[in-house]
């Protein structure tokens, strides 16, 4: 070979060597967004499932990390790489990573959990913006929609048993929430009270939420507020380990907090007696176990300050406005606002010229209390005089109501001006169905409302239960031979068909009803004149039988509930109930406002139309209520009268 061959090939393998040795050429951000930038990039992963890989070119460079370049995250990028590049490693370059372990949402990636992926549940994947920044997804205002991404999440919320559903609904309600949407950058928001990288479950003592600490966590923004509560006997308490003892979240709400110049705030003047003051306070159970007495609400409401505030009143006294807000002393307190010492100055506030009078006595009492002898006494005085006084007005006037009643009684069972309008089978039938209606309304409704003191009396215990049903099935069989009775009677009998005629509805009964009406209001000088039975008489009749087969039909269906379930979904067995509920309000609401006035409380009719007993009205009030029947009859008399036979 010769010296230029050897030179040749000299040179050939240095450049070679050299090409070889050379780095490969640095993976820039413009090599992945060539295929990432692509709205319709995904690709297919290693389980089958289709993931989007699309990234926004212009998210990228205003993110906090947009001048660092794909690689600096996704270090085992290369130009060409295969689907399902290693996990990011944050903690790289973040500190917060050992304390975030330690989160619940730490320990669930840990364990693999789907529902839970890390540092890009918060703060985003490749849209990483600093915190102060308001685009940040980690921003005071954002917050609420990022927590509640998963926090208002039903499932989630389930399965991991978060103790609130939906915490991010209930804080966009809050003052805190208000503010920091006006520009208020101080306010709180999630990761003010729960922390962010290093969060804790509300039952773990090193959490900020933990039930001793929530002073302490509102108190970083509150300090004053802070201060009067560890003075306080609540705040002691807490911190002598009460565990009853109420905190900040107590009285204030957890997330909904508002100021109390909302009527809706927990803290709100007309709230503090009625519902928050007095969940604790009027707690038999909580407050004998530190012997503190109860019963603080009645006695407050019972005052005129109470019931100012029940009236609507913005100004009056309430809880906090003697007791004070946050610096709650016990009354033997000498530092206490409501101690004796104290009173005055304190009633002062309101009352310019409150004297020493006004530290004189109890403030909460009641009449029933022990050792309030003076008012005990009145109280014992004026029920016995109420009772007396009361009492023989209504023995009196019970007296006039049973003469006068008697007296129209004894007239109609007469035969003498009275006419026999039902015979005696129609009466004793109308008495039995009345029976059965209140049997089957008690018994009934004894069913619904088992609390009722009226129904203990009737129906106590096991026994009672038992009885309760007897009494409605067997009060239902004779509603349903009633009905069978009456519906042959109708129809297979001359005398019913004629009654069945004269019941039926029409067109006479509709313009009876408007013409009636436009005499009651004073536009006609006289009613129309009715037949046998008025639209009045007819439509309650007609309503009568509505509602006698629609309670069958119902009542069988819950009868033999596992029959009719053989062939009904169990949803159609929930609406025969509830219809058979209303059902029986309607009834008993009917027969109330409109068959007891027709029978009881009608001025003409008053104190009781006695015909549904003796089968019989007055001759006169046969002329003035049924003309067109009274001159129909009286044209088969000789004597110019309506018969008055007792023939039935």
């Amino acid at each position: 070979m010769s010296r230029s061959q050897c030179l040749w090939m000299f040179y050939a393998g240095l450049a070679l060597t050299m090409l070889l040795a050379a780095p490969a050429r640095a993976v820039e951000d413009s090599d992945c967004l060539f295929c990432h930038g692509d709205v319709n990039f995904s690709a297919k992963m290693a389980d089958g499932s289709i993931r989007h890989l699309y990234v926004d070119e212009d998210a990228l460079k205003a993110s906090i990390h947009g001048k660092e370049g794909c690689v600096s995250c996704h270090d085992d990028a290369e130009a060409d790489h295969k689907p399902g590049l290693k996990k990011v490693n944050c903690g790289g370059c973040h500190e917060e990573g050992e304390a975030y372990a330690k989160t619940p949402h730490g320990k669930l990636v840990q364990e693999g959990s789907p529902d839970v992926s890390g540092c890009s549940d918060c703060h985003g994947e490749h849209d990483i913006r600093a915190i102060a920044d308001p685009l940040s997804h980690v921003s005071k205002a954002n917050q609420p929609k990022t927590c509640g991404k998963c926090h208002t999440n039903p499932n989630l919320v389930k399965n991991h048993l978060i103790s609130v559903a939906n915490p991010s609904d209930s804080y966009l309600k809050s003052g805190h929430a208000h503010a920091i949407a006006t520009g208020n950058n101080d306010a709180a928001a999630c990761t003010s009270c729960h922390g962010s990288h290093d969060l804790l479950p509300s039952d773990d003592p090193a959490s900020t939420v933990y039930r001793k600490n929530v002073s302490k966590t509102c108190g970083k923004c509150h300090p004053n507020q802070l201060a009067d509560y560890e003075k306080s006997i609540h705040g002691r308490a807490m911190a002598g380990g009460i565990k009853d003892a109420p905190t900040c979240a107590d009285c204030h709400g957890e997330h909904d907090i508002e100021g109390p110049k909302l009527r809706e705030s927990q803290v709100n003047a007309r709230q503090q007696a009625v519902v928050t003051c007095t969940k604790c306070h009027d707690n038999e159970t909580i407050m004998k176990r530190y012997g503190v007495v109860t019963g603080r609400q009645a006695s407050y409401m019972d005052s005129y300050h109470g019931l100012a505030s029940a009236g609507g009143s913005e100004v009056v006294a309430t809880c906090a406005s003697c007791h004070e807000n946050h610096l709650i002393l016990a009354m033997d307190d000498p530092q206490s606002s409501v101690n004796k010492a104290n009173l005055t100055k304190t009633c002062g506030k309101c009352h310019k010229d409150a004297s020493e009078n006004f530290a004189q006595g109890k403030v909460h009492i009641m009449p029933t209390d022990p050792g309030q002898k003076a008012l005990g006494i009145v109280r014992i005085l004026y029920i016995l005089l109420i009772t007396a006084v009361i009492g023989g007005m209504v023995f009196h006037n019970t007296l006039s109501m049973a003469r006068k009643a008697m007296t129209k009684f004894w007239a109609e069972m007469g035969e003498r001006g009275t006419y026999r309008r039902f015979t005696r089978a129609m009466t004793v039938g109308h008495l039995v169905l009345t029976l059965a209606f209140v049997a089957l309304s008690v018994s009934g409704f004894a069913l619904r409302y088992p609390e009722a003191g009226w129904v203990r009396v009737l129906f106590h215990g096991e026994t009672g239960l038992a009885a309760r049903g007897v009494v409605h099935r067997v009060a239902a069989v004779v509603l349903i031979g009633v009905a069978v009775v009456n519906a042959c009677f109708l129809i297979f009998t001359k005398a019913g068909r004629r009654e069945l005629w004269m019941l039926m509805m029409g067109i006479g009964d509709i313009r009876d009803m408007f013409l009636n009406m436009a005499y009651m209001v004073g536009l006609r000088k006289h009613p129309p004149l009715f037949d046998r039975y008025s639209y009045i008489e007819k439509f309650e009749y007609w309503g009568m039988w509505w509602g006698t087969l629609l309670m069958i039909l119902t009542g069988f269906s819950m009868w033999f509930v596992n029959v009719f379930l053989q062939f009904l979904p169990k949803v159609a067995l929930d609406v025969i109930a509830l219809i058979h509920f209303y059902e029986a309000w309607l009834a008993v609401l009917t027969i109330i406002v409109w068959h007891l006035y027709y029978m009881i409380f009608d001025p003409h009719t008053y104190p009781m139309n006695w015909s549904w007993i003796t089968g019989r009205i007055t001759v006169e009030d046969f002329k003035e209520r049924h003309p067109l029947e009274y001159q129909r009859e009286w044209s088969k008399t000789v004597e110019g009268e309506p018969e008055t036979s007792t023939d039935d």
